[in-house]
């Protein structure tokens, strides 16, 4: 299946400011088609590895996700699960983005996990599309997991995953000594279990800092952890006018 627009990326790409440019709409597309392409009840899909979004700093990540998102609901997506880093504060300000962003769609429900509605009607739950943000901590982890399996979340909706700020304690795991088994820490063992519940579920990884994910080891067979590095990755445009790390210690000792 190739990646189709609908009304969600359509209304993104006709409101943005500055305007979609031919790079971030690859960018966007190609990160779409992988989550199509490896998402599904297959047996391999147990072991499908992240797609990494990779941005300099401060140079448009969530903008970028966003698109992703909406895409995806073109493409017959229903359930977004973003987890921001330990921060209430940005967990609320990802909240009132993505109201910000979809506040067009009445269908779309954007809400944070803790505070979420737990009397989901039938009628919603298989009309409504959702995005549900948590911050990568024990409780909210659970309350994420506790959601997808009260409402069989794995049967009825199909699924995205977005780390925001991936290799912020999303990863996080020690060798079992003299042994070929890996004891995963509280909040990298929670973020496993969810992707256990969501066999098919891609999950999308964005971050400015891939060193960690990069270097993590090939986790393979289904009683291993589920795969945190990265398969494929997708660099995130900076966009023309971007000032960054590059500017300020690489051409600022440029004479000019």
């Amino acid at each position: 299946m190739n990646v189709k627009i609908g009304k969600y990326y359509e209304h993104k790409r006709a409101t943005a400011t500055p305007k979609y440019d031919e790079t971030f709409e690859t960018c966007v597309k190609d990160t779409c088609q992988y989550c199509i392409d490896n998402t599904g009840e297959h047996e391999s899909a147990k072991l499908i590895h992240p797609i990494m979004m990779l941005g300099k700093i401060q140079s448009g990540k969530t903008r970028a996700f966003t698109a992703v998102i909406a895409l995806a609901f073109d493409n017959e997506f229903d359930m977004i699960l973003i987890l921001t880093k330990n921060s209430t504060a940005l967990v609320s300000q990802t909240v009132l983005r993505m109201v910000k962003e979809f506040k067009n769609f009445s269908e779309i429900d954007i809400q944070d996990i803790i505070n979420i509605n737990n009397k989901i009607s039938p009628y919603a739950l298989k009309n409504k599309k959702f995005i549900i943000v948590a911050k990568k901590e024990k409780r909210n982890l659970i309350r994420i997991r506790e959601f997808i399996e009260s409402y069989s979340i794995d049967e009825n909706k199909k699924c995205l995953i977005i780390d925001d700020e991936a290799d912020v304690t999303g990863i996080g795991y020690r060798k079992v000594k003299d042994s070929d088994e890996f004891d995963l820490r509280t909040v990298a063992q929670e973020v496993n279990r969810i992707r256990g519940n969501l066999n098919g579920c891609v999950f999308v990884q964005v971050t400015a800092t891939p060193y960690a994910l990069f270097l993590q080891p090939e986790f393979t067979r289904p009683s291993e952890p589920k795969p945190v590095k990265p398969l494929k990755t997708i660099l995130v445009p900076s966009g023309s006018g971007y000032v960054g790390g590059e500017y300020y210690f690489i051409k600022s000792r440029e004479p000019d």
